[in-house]
């Protein structure tokens, strides 16, 4: 017989009033929100697909239900979170003020706002993204994904005067991630003690200025100099 919440195997119509697919998607919320849990607390080199299924209070073959193994549920919280802040920094540029100055403030403060609300976001995002070699490769490519609406950030006239190149863009887009990871991290443990207000106006200022590097005007410079 099954538990009081556990389901009858190979039931494929509504039990307890509701869909098999809304009860799929239950579980599967459950152990994604488990995942969040470990991932941004223990981190996850100490998780295991036993403490994730104790964790959501669920079966194991529930677990397999919605994820292959653990390095695919470890996957699915990785991309929840950083595509959540790509998200939240598209809304972000959507309702941003119309100086140009003032826009990637806008957009430095939402984005603040987003790790404050949860700080396990940013173990999540910042150190469990390199934890394995499954979420290092998939964090490498993440990394692009979020700092696009950065780039986007940037003045236009900006971009006019000093137009980026791919690699600009690319070098630019992990150093800026590198930046995140080293302001943010100390300042959701609390080991800078400075404000709010003080923190996201340095923060603006540093990715700023990351934003605007370039060496492809030096790469062109010296294609041309070898081509006289």
């Amino acid at each position: 017989m099954p538990t009081a919440t556990e389901e009858p195997k190979g039931e494929s119509r509504r039990w307890r009033g509701r869909e098999p697919a809304d009860r799929i998607a239950t579980r599967r919320r459950q152990l994604l929100d488990a995942g969040l849990e470990l991932m941004g607390t223990i981190g996850a080199a100490g998780m295991s697909m036993r403490a994730v299924c104790r964790a959501a209070s669920l079966t194991e073959r529930y677990f397999y239900e919605s994820f292959a193994n653990l390095d695919a549920l470890q996957l699915a919280v990785l991309d929840e979170v950083v595509l959540g802040a790509r998200d939240r920094l598209l809304a972000a540029l959507a309702d941003a003020p119309p100086e140009p100055e003032k826009v990637f403030a806008h957009v430095v403060s939402r984005f603040t706002d987003y790790m404050d609300e949860d700080p396990r976001r940013g173990r999540i995002m910042f150190v469990e993204s390199q934890a394995t070699l499954a979420l290092g490769g998939r964090g490498n490519e993440l990394i692009v994904e979020f700092t696009a609406p950065i780039a986007m950030s940037l003045s236009s006239g900006e971009r006019k005067r000093n137009p980026p190149d791919d690699v600009d863009i690319r070098l630019n887009a992990h150093a800026i991630f590198g930046a995140l990871a080293f302001l943010y991290r100390p300042w959701l443990d609390g080991a800078l003690d400075i404000s709010r207000d003080r923190f996201d106006r340095h923060a603006t200022s540093a990715i700023t200025e990351l934003a605007r590097a370039r060496s492809s005007g030096a790469v062109r410079s010296g294609k041309s100099a070898k081509g006289k």
